[in-house]
């Protein structure tokens, strides 16, 4: 079974039992210039007639959408999955800008993943939020539970979030770290580093994992606490 691709206006064709890896300087060079993608991030590999993506890095994740539904599937870091979509995009962020790498199938595969395999990784991530955290992620996800195509442009600031919360920035950096360093604990990609562009970049991750997981849903913007009108609150010491 072949396998084609394309990211841009390059093109790559893949046999059985071959394979190629892609990445910051792999077999198939994604951004030689982006220093946040991992030199080899991942591959794609034939195995007994069944193409696999495996994900070769260490901070990123990849994620595979099937063209002619909603269904998605995550790759984390050190794990593999099957391309079971005749039509499908693998996509990934590395710091700031976002890859996608088209792809098609010459022919359907033995494999077909329905809703269980999409969520077959589970126990990945954290499975419970508890009260604050669930407050902070639904203030940072609204535009992307509301289907806003450009939620990331549109993400609020760390202090727009903490305002709208009636939180101290302090706090709210406090609570933001402690999630951000429980889910990298829990093996999400993407969510640690302090550098300003690493800093957004990990809030976008973390609404893709949150939203992606089910973490929260549309339903659940019922509870997001109203906006506030008055000025900014000072940073003043977390009660």
């Amino acid at each position: 079974m072949t396998l084609f691709l394309a990211l841009g206006s390059e093109e790559r064709t893949v046999r059985d039992g071959e394979s190629l890896t892609f990445g910051r300087d792999a077999d198939w060079v994604v951004d030689a210039d982006n220093r946040y993608l991992h030199r080899v991030l991942g591959c794609f590999v034939d195995h007994a007639g069944v193409w696999f993506l495996q994900n070769l890095g260490r901070f990123v994740t990849l994620w595979i959408d099937d063209a002619d539904s909603t269904s998605r599937v995550e790759v984390a870091s050190g794990e593999q999955s099957p391309v079971a979509f005749r039509d499908f995009t693998v996509w990934f962020t590395a710091g700031p800008d976002e890859y996608r790498i088209s792809g098609s199938l010459s022919e359907p595969t033995p494999l077909q993943l329905g809703p269980a395999a999409v969520s077959d990784t589970e126990e990945f991530g954290l499975g419970v939020l508890n009260q604050e955290q669930r407050a902070l992620v639904l203030v940072l996800a609204e535009g992307r539970l509301r289907g806003d195509p450009e939620w990331e442009r549109h993400l609020p600031t760390n202090r727009e979030v903490a305002h709208r919360l009636g939180w101290s920035i302090t706090k709210f950096n406090r609570k933001l770290d402690y999630l951000c360093r429980r889910l990298a604990e829990a093996g999400v990609g993407g969510v640690a580093g302090d550098a300003a562009d690493l800093a957004v970049h990990r809030r976008q991750v973390l609404v893709e994992h949150v939203v992606t997981r089910r973490l929260v849903v549309p339903g659940d913007l019922d509870d997001l606490p109203p906006r506030r009108t008055d000025e900014e609150p000072p940073d003043a010491p977390v009660p």
